[in-house]
This record gives C-alpha cells, structure tokens and sequence, in this order.
C-alpha cells in the first residue's frame, strides 16, 4: 500500500476493500463462464475503483474536511461497471451489487422492486437478500464481508435469473 492509500479516510478504504472482494469474487467464476469477457470487463473496472479509493484525497470546503460523499476517482469506474451491467444481463452480474462498494459512504444499496408475479419465491428471495444486506452493513470482519459480498452476487444473480423466467 503506498502513503496516499493510508491517508484516506477509513470509508473510503472499506470501499477499496470491497471493490476487491467483489472482483476477486467474479474471478473466481472466469473458468467456463460463458460470457467471461464481461466478467473480465467488471473484474478491471473493480480493480480500478479499488485504486481510484485509496488514492482520493478528500473534499476539503471551508477547512472542513468531507467524508460522506463519493470520490469521483471511484466511484467513476463503478458506474462504468454498472453501465456494463445493464448492457449485459446475461452475464448474470446484477447491477445492484456494485452499490455495495459504496455503501460504506452512502448508506445505500439498490432497491429492488417485486417482481410482477414473482409470487412467494420473489418475496423469500427478497428477504434474504436483505438479511445479506444487514449482516454486510454491520459486519467489520473482512472474511464474513467477502462470503456475505459473494453470497449476494449470488443472491442478486437468482433474481436477475429469477425477472427473466417471471417476464417469459
């Protein structure tokens, strides 16, 4: 780690960490992955918005140093994984999970909706991922934060998977 990454401020080394896990989670699922182009693509944006985190210096305004907002150096490369995301569905990577990265700073991850006529199995679906979701938000550990980041990718994935079979 270089001396910048040890001045930033701990939120944003939570989401450098993060952003680590979930690509070492999605390299983990390159061997014959049928769209491993796209897993590779998120895998580099990851890998940039780790680095983009532990090297942003913090907004200073008036003297007053501000945490609670989202480096561009970071959060940039997210959104360019989230982009790719939507462009490419059947990948299987949500969208939603890469507003785990930043949840650390913004308190905030993706809503997910009911799906139209998901029924029960959406609902328990939901539920978990909402547990997955309250143990990450709480948990300082970082081996139970990467099996609760792969565990939702995982979750995030059944439903994707899960919005495909309700629509057909």
């Amino acid at each position: 780690m270089n001396a910048t990454a040890t001045a930033a401020p701990y939120a944003y080394r939570q989401c450098a960490a993060r952003a680590r896990d979930l690509a070492d989670i999605l390299r983990t699922r390159l061997d014959g992955h049928p769209h491993r182009a796209e897993l590779l693509v998120f895998i580099g944006h990851l890998h940039t918005a780790a680095e983009g985190f532990e090297t942003a210096e913090p907004l200073v305004m008036d003297g007053v140093t501000v945490t609670n907002c989202t480096p561009a150096e970071g959060h940039m490369p997210l959104l360019m994984a989230l982009i790719h995301a939507a462009d490419h569905p059947e990948a299987g990577i949500s969208e939603a999970v890469f507003a785990y990265v930043t949840a650390p700073i913004t308190r905030r991850t993706y809503r997910l909706e009911p799906l139209d006529g998901g029924g029960r199995e959406d609902a328990e679906l939901r539920t978990r991922i909402a547990l997955a979701e309250h143990d990450l938000a709480t948990e300082g550990d970082p081996t139970t934060r990467y099996a609760l980041l792969a565990t939702l990718v995982q979750l995030h994935g059944d439903h994707l998977a899960r919005g495909g079979e309700v629509a057909a």
